[in-house]
């Protein structure tokens, strides 16, 4: 095999391991891109989706090489991707010998994972932290936790088969919709949609939806559009298990859908309750994430942080929603940046826990109600969900273009240097041969 198709063979592989472990399309592109500049690879072309990858370019002999590769699926292993980001960085640097890069990426991908029962145990906690942010009781608590039991279960199921996620979404909240429905019909339980809507955050793909308008924002205009169809196809499915639940076994409630969740007058103790169940939810999270313990403590003062910042906006600028999200989100950005930068690991590590407390799980949940039922009245929330993923994506996109400029300014000045140092070993080299 030539040289740059191991060299491409290397990357694309590389990307779509990125990928797969819950990386953007941004932050693949750049590792790619760094390891085919520290092996000299110009005319280089990247064309990454959320499916699919293919590169090309030309080494400095003028040999085209062409790739390209599938993507399997994508789920969060940020240990994984931690590693990954961090062999790119190595590579960079040391441009070792091409027939060690693909042994030292199968080094970075063996990564311990945490037990079953760790990982069950962060979404306990995560879902209890969601229930008490939404108000719930203890009863409907319990509730809660048997549900995410139950999906737990059903998701290892699910992925030993690889059945696909419109299947399995609207299965798991069937089943987890009929289980709210008998504990509230025999009086256990108050709240029937307080337990549907905490339940269905651990269906909802709230990371990859983030991303998706992300993307568009950013100009991967086209990855963002096919992410965000498919985010929709998936809700639209969790909200038609709730609808077949409440059709076959919920005769006897009231019609009426009633955003029961809303909290007319809080307290101080109710915020304060907020922050620290923001705290238990991305602790959770970031144990479901795979993110290692030295990183969690971080990952839960992330969540706080932006659970306060979330606070004092709505407090400033309750009416405008896309101002009083936008200015989180990229306090999320920012502080995940800086966090990576000291700690030399991916922005990712620390984002995604930290934005947490800013998914919209319950516009998310009553837009797809006011769907499928043609609710007028609940309708409102879809105009309010969309300006919430906007202004997430604007705070994310600004923090991620100044970021952006500098590692571009930093990565030229790298470049600069290396062709340096190899143009000094190529004259040393003839100078001694002489």
């Amino acid at each position: 095999m030539r040289e740059i198709d191991q060299i491409l063979e290397f990357t694309i592989h590389l990307g779509k391991n990125m990928l797969e472990t819950g990386a953007n399309v941004e932050r693949v592109n750049l590792a790619m891109s760094r390891v085919l500049h520290a092996y000299e690879i110009s005319e280089v072309s990247l064309h990454t989706m959320s499916t699919h990858i293919s590169i090309s370019g030309c080494d400095k002999n003028g040999h085209l090489g062409i790739r390209q590769v599938s993507v399997d699926g994508n789920s969060i292993f940020l240990e994984k991707l931690k590693r990954l980001n961090s062999l790119s960085y190595q590579i960079a640097e040391e441009k070792p010998a091409l027939d060690t890069l693909f042994p030292k990426m199968e080094e970075a991908m063996n990564v311990k994972d945490y037990p079953w029962f760790v990982i069950l145990a962060g979404f306990l906690v995560a879902l209890a932290g969601l229930a008490r942010i939404f108000s719930a009781s203890w009863q409907e608590l319990l509730v809660i936790e048997v549900n995410t039991l139950l999906l737990f279960g059903l998701n290892i199921i699910w992925s030993r088969y690889r059945i696909n996620h419109i299947i399995t979404n609207f299965i798991g909240m069937f089943l987890a919709s009929a289980i709210g429905l008998f504990f509230t019909y025999i009086g256990f339980a108050q709240n029937f949609y307080t337990i549907a809507i905490t339940t269905a955050f651990f269906l909802i793909p709230g990371i990859p939806m983030v991303n998706s308008v992300r993307n568009i924002l950013s100009g991967n205009e086209l990855n963002g559009i096919v992410e965000l169809l498919k985010v929709l196809l998936e809700v639209v499915t969790i909200v038609a298990g709730l609808a077949a639940a409440l059709f076959s076994f919920g005769f006897w409630m009231d019609a009426t859908l009633e955003e029961s969740i809303v909290i007319t007058n809080p307290t101080f103790l109710y915020y304060l309750e907020l922050v620290f169940m923001t705290l238990m939810c991305s602790v959770g999270f970031g144990i479901s994430f795979r993110i290692s313990l030295k990183d969690l403590v971080f990952a839960g003062i992330g969540g706080v942080i932006i659970r306060i910042v979330y606070i004092l906006m709505m407090i400033a600028a309750p009416d405008y929603r896309i101002i009083y999200v936008t200015i989180p989100a990229f306090s999320a950005a920012l502080y995940a940046e800086i966090v990576a930068h000291i700690r030399k690991q991916p922005s990712t590590l620390y984002l995604y826990p930290s934005i947490v407390p800013l998914i919209p799980g319950d516009l998310i949940y009553y837009t797809g109600l006011a769907i499928i039922w043609n609710n007028v009245a609940l309708l409102n929330n879809g105009v309010e969900c969309l300006l919430h993923l906007v202004g997430m994506s604007v705070g994310f996109v600004i923090c991620s273009s100044v970021v952006l400029g500098v590692r571009r300014i930093k990565l030229k000045r790298l470049l600069q240097a290396l062709t340096l140092k190899r143009r000094k070993e190529r004259s040393e080299i003839e100078n001694s041969d002489e």
